[in-house]
Order: C-alpha cells, then structure tokens, then sequence
C-alpha cells in the first residue's frame, strides 16, 4: 500500500493534477458567473452582455489570436535569446492599435441595426477595454505556463476570474442592472489579474531578459504576416460560425430572443471550451516539444497520431455525459427561469464536439506551417451557418432553424477539415477508441434518462452530477492512461 500511497502523493505534485485542479476551481468560478449574471440581469440585458461579447471575440479570434499564436510559438526561443521583453513592447503596440479598431465597431453595427439597445459610446468603450485588457491577460499569464511556472499560472488565473467575479457582483448591484457594468467589472478583474502577473513575471522569470533592443526587422514581420494571416482569414471565418447568430438574432429579432437561445449556446461552448483548453494543456506540450524534434513526415505523422489518439476519445466521452446532464446541469448553472433551454443545450454540445474535432484536426496544418489549408473549411462552415440562420429566423420555429443551421455547418466543416488534413499527413481519426469510452460511459445516460424528472431539484442535481463527474473521470483517466502507455 506504501507504493499506492508514493503514486498518489506523485500524482498531486504532477503538472497535471496543479493544472486540474486550477482549471476545475477557474470553472468553478465562471459558471458561478453565469448563474448571477442570470439572477441579476434582465432577459434584454443578457441579450446585450451575449452580443457584447461576441464583438470582443471578433476582435480576439480574426486580430489577436492568430499574431497570440506566433508569439506562443516562439516564446520558449526567446526566452532562450533573453528578447522576451522587447517583444512584448512590440505586441504592446499591436494590442493597442486593435483596441482603437475595436471602438470604431459598435458605430459601424449600428448601421445596421445591431445592437442599437445600448448606447453606442459605452458599447465602444467596454469592447475596445476588454480586447485591451483580455490579451494581455491571455497572452502574460498562459506564459508562466509555458515557461514551466505552473503554479504561478493557476494563482495568477484564479486571482483574475475571483475580482472579475467580485467586481462585476459589486458594480451590478451598486450601479446599475446593465450588461455594460458586468463587463466593466470583468475588465477590471481582467486589468488586475494582468497587471499583477505581469509584475511577478517581471521579478521572477523574466529577471535576466535584458536583451531590449526594439529594432524591429522587417523580415521577422514577414515571418508574423506569413504565419498569422492565414490564421487570421480562418478564424474570422470561425467567427462567424460561432457568433453570427447572435447578430443576426439580435438585429432581425431582438437582444430578448437572444437571451435564451444564446445562453445555451454558450454554455455549451463554455462546457466543451473548459474539457478542450485542459485537454490542450495536457497535450499541447508533448505535440509542439514533438514537433521541433522531428525531422520527417513520418516522425510528424506519429506526433498527431498521438496527439489525435490521445485527445479526441477524451473529448468524445467528456461530451457525452455532459449532454446526458444537460437538464441537470442547468439547474445548478442558471438562473431556474433558464432551466428551459436543456433541449438547446443538449444541441449544442453535440455542434461543440463538431468544433473541437474540427479544431484537434486543424493542428495538422499548424505542424506543418500551412496554416492556410484551414481557411476552407471555415469558410464553408461560415457560409452554410450564415445563409441557413437567414433563412431560419424568418419563420415561427427559428430557434430549431438555427439549431439546425449551426448541426449542418459545423459538419461540414469537420468533414472538409478532415479530408484536407489527410493531404499534408496520413492519421486515422480514432473512431474506434471514441465509441469504446461512449459504450463505457453508458451507464450515465441511463440514469439520466432514469432520474429526469428529478432535475429541478438543486440537492439531487449536485449529486447526481458529482458521482457522474467521478465515474467519468475514472473511465476518461484510464483511456488517458491507455494512450501514455
């Protein structure tokens, strides 16, 4: 028993347990966002914290992701060449002119209707804050993880969701009701978090990084362009995928038909986003360390292989019991006028493992440094979603409309992803491996199915979903284990 005893006591040392356990209290946190959000907030006024956030993401995805991509890259190289910091002053300027960009956005939505229930200047003035102050927030504290400060990552990460949490709670109640205060406070926690962070970074880690000289050479912003244009074409494209919806709801409907589809919808993406960003944080590190150690198509080969093997069944059986929970899980994370949504929700999950497959099978083009190959993909995606959300809002049973609309595209993304991805390098996707987790996870969509009318019981479902959390985690654990074998 001594040796069971050493493997536990190991294991709560592992990256993978401080990354676990960081990531579960971070979710924690944020779905404990949602549920005061749903309580404090009016159904107009989640349509418009809906739409907001979907504009900021237009400016994260299409003009901060793909140059974020670059600099996660090369990071650990600078590291080595002690130039992090003058790259960071460069991206600092970067950053700042997209945040001018983003202000100009709300006035141009309103040319068309969207978004015409808030006012325009403090629209402009929360989104061009946020994109601001989320990716310094994204871009310094994922740092700490990439240069192996893992604790510092998971302090720095909760430190920022809890004054978001805080701040956001204290300006709604003391101000005012509005979307636009719940995000004012997000943006200060966000600004905190970063700013606190970066000062540890700059004590700690970064200490030695003395190389500041600005000079900026135009061949390494050849580099940048060539690898985040591309990039950045795909995800305007997933963008649209994601979140035109909610424009178009939002414009065609109003921000309270929004409110209700939408929340769904992004739970759904928050639920997968949260299994998928841990499932990348485990095995992000193995694949690019892979890739910059081998030399031919072949060793590449056996690096997604694995990567694929390794995430995709994961991901599969997490998705799984959480459409099997759906109705339970509402319960516990909205607000009860909410809990009518768990057939969208349900929906949603199943286009969320669209996405994350289609996201798992892109990172063939990153390996291979084509990263153009995926804009196709994403642009049919994008073009299927758009005409069929037209098209559906303008009947009585919309919602299915886009529902449907949203199933066929992101389909049609993964099918079109798959097949260019097969080009540049020869994997299987692990079919096999995804339907033996399912069949293993069965038992919970029994008692799913069993205990359905017990799910607007908040005590029956925070315990029904705690003994389906630790059955899962074990199965999911031994298919982890499988694969590291």
């Amino acid at each position: 028993n001594c040796n069971k005893m050493k493997r536990v006591v190991t294991f709560i040392k592992s990256d993978l347990f401080i990354l676990t356990m960081g990531k579960i209290i971070q979710m924690l946190l944020l779905f404990l966002a949602v549920r005061l959000f749903t309580k404090y907030l009016s159904d107009a006024e989640i349509g418009n914290l809906i739409l907001i956030l979907a504009v900021t993401m237009f400016f994260g995805l299409a003009l901060v992701n793909p140059v974020g991509s670059y600099v996660t890259r090369e990071l650990n190289q600078w590291y080595l060449n002690g130039s992090v910091l003058s790259k960071f002053v460069i991206f600092s300027g970067y950053i700042l002119l997209v945040s001018v960009i983003a202000f100009g956005a709300p006035y141009f939505l309103a040319l068309f209707g969207v978004g015409t229930s808030i006012n325009t200047l403090s629209f402009s003035i929360v989104v061009s804050l946020f994109v601001f102050f989320n990716t310094w927030n994204q871009t310094i504290i994922p740092s700490l993880n990439l240069l192996f400060h893992r604790k510092a990552f998971v302090a720095f990460t909760i430190l920022t969701v809890s004054l978001y949490l805080l701040l956001a709670s204290v300006f709604v109640l003391l101000i005012e009701p509005t979307a636009y205060w719940w995000l004012m406070g997000q943006v200060s926690g966000l600004a905190l978090g970063f700013i606190s962070a970066f000062i540890y970074m700059f004590l700690g880690p970064l200490k030695n990084q003395n190389n500041l000289e600005i000079g900026f050479e135009l061949k390494e912003l050849g580099k940048v362009i060539r690898f985040a244009m591309p990039l950045s074409i795909a995800t305007l494209f997933l963008w649209i995928l994601g979140n035109a919806y909610k424009l178009i709801i939002e414009g065609q409907i109003d921000s309270e038909a929004l409110a209700y589809i939408g929340l769904a919808l992004i739970l759904s993406t928050s639920l997968a986003g949260s299994i998928e960003s841990l499932l990348m944080q485990v095995f992000h590190s193995p694949f690019y360390k892979g890739l910059s150690s081998s030399n031919s198509i072949k060793d590449r080969t056996l690096v997604f292989q694995r990567f694929v093997d390794g995430a995709l069944p994961i991901m599969a059986g997490s998705l799984f019991v959480l459409i099997c929970s759906a109705s339970f899980l509402l319960t516990l994370l909205v607000d009860p006028r909410f809990s009518v949504v768990y057939q969208f929700l349900m929906f949603g999950l199943l286009i969320e493992f669209f996405r994350v497959a289609a996201n798992i099978v892109s990172h063939v083009a990153h390996s291979e440094y084509k990263t153009a190959q995926n804009i196709k993909p994403y642009f049919y995606g994008a073009l299927v979603a758009t005409i069929g959300i037209f098209i559906a809002v303008k009947s009585s049973q919309w919602e299915y409309g886009v529902i449907a609309s949203l199933l066929i595209a992101w389909f049609s993304t993964l099918a079109i992803m798959v097949r260019s991805a097969k080009r540049l390098i020869p994997f299987v996707l692990p079919i096999k491996a995804m339907l033996r987790v399912i069949v293993y996870l069965s038992p919970v969509g029994l008692l799913s199915v069993l205990f359905s009318s017990n799910s607007d019981s908040l005590i029956f479902s925070s315990s029904f979903i705690v003994l389906v959390g630790l059955y899962s985690s074990v199965i999911l654990y031994r298919q982890y284990a499988r694969g590291i074998e």
